[in-house]
């Protein structure tokens, strides 16, 4: 799933769009956080800065010169998912750098926290994995522009979310 395709799913996401790449600093991510991000995130990163989808769903993306930001609040919910694994309730999920460890990419006013299974040293071939705050945890094997514009287009089904999510048409708000 390209980019454009999202887009093509979610046409409200152009009202927000930068005019030309945004200047992350991918290498500064690499060496405070260990990761190298799926080639997906790092072009909606490059075009787009962090949203909202119909006030529930939140991306996490850098904003350029504030990586350290980012890089702050990535380490933040990967101490919460630790927490959760040492006190017996992450359903055998681990924080990254462990093998097959969880990046965090976005969450939910609700509380869902929505991660990245590192299941491979390539990062184009993880998977999805939503922690719902009711204690679900869905996984979808694909992308996450791909999971995106599943649940927009209804081509994935909302696991572990409201139902309602996300709406027919939905809002998309620049944080």
């Amino acid at each position: 799933m390209s980019l454009q395709q999202l887009e093509e799913a979610l046409p409200a996401l152009l009202d927000i769009r930068a005019d030309g790449p945004r200047g992350v600093d991918w290498n500064f991510l690499a060496e405070e956080t260990g990761v190298v991000f799926p080639a997906d995130f790092v072009e909606l990163a490059e075009a787009y800065p962090r949203f909202t989808v119909d006030e529930f769903l939140g991306l996490h993306i850098p904003t350029p010169g504030e990586e350290e930001n980012f890089v702050r609040g990535m380490k933040g919910l990967l101490r919460n998912l630790e927490e959760l694994r040492d006190s017996g309730m992450s359903h055998g999920n681990v924080p990254y750098p462990e093998p097959g460890g969880l990046v965090p990419w976005g969450d939910s006013c609700d509380g869902d926290v929505f991660f990245w299974r590192a299941n491979g040293a390539d990062p184009q071939s993880w998977t999805i994995l939503v922690s719902g705050h009711n204690d679900d945890w869905c996984e979808f094997k694909g992308t996450l522009t791909e999971y995106l514009a599943g649940l927009v287009t209804g081509a994935v089904a909302p696991d572990g979310l409201p139902p309602d999510f996300p709406s027919a048409t939905p809002d998309i708000e620049a944080d």
